[in-house]
């Protein structure tokens, strides 16, 4: 379990920032498990997040922009998170012939297996989360979420 208070501190004056505290919490603790989850295969979850975004392009592929603009989490270490998959056979990069300095990530057989492998161990964290959180209780958290993404 997470060593992090879910109690209200008697400094939080502002529920506002609270909400923004266990929010991120939240966000980190979720993150740590997917990455303790899938790691006995040999990918974090950016290279799991990737592997997502190149299947739902396959078989075209995408630049690493539009690979960066479907990724949850932004990170600067895109590049190197792809180079990491392709060392590892799970995507491959091609040229394109129109602009030889644009190349296309796709993802190859390698990583398609990779996902297949992971699935059953996601679907087992996700029904740890649902022991957790009710149904109805995973669709306000989202409905709440939407709400503060959509709102700025």
């Amino acid at each position: 379990m997470s060593q992090h208070s879910t109690s209200t501190p008697a400094h939080f004056k502002y529920p506002a920032l609270e909400a923004i505290i266990q929010i991120s919490i939240a966000s980190e603790h979720l993150k740590q498990l997917l990455d303790k989850t899938i790691e006995p295969l040999g990918i974090n979850g950016g290279h799991y997040s990737i592997l997502r975004i190149l299947k739902r392009s396959y078989p075209e592929g995408l630049s690493r922009i539009d690979i960066v603009k479907q990724m949850i989490e932004k990170t600067s270490d895109t590049t190197r998170l792809i180079d990491g998959l392709e060392k590892k056979g799970f995507v491959e990069r091609i040229r394109t012939s129109k602009d030889r300095r644009l190349s296309l990530t796709k993802i190859t057989s390698g990583g398609m297996k990779k996902l297949e492998d992971i699935d059953p161990l996601f679907m087992d964290l996700l029904k740890n989360i649902s022991s957790v959180l009710s149904e109805e209780e995973c669709k306000q958290l989202s409905s709440l979420c939407k709400k503060l993404y959509s709102s700025s």
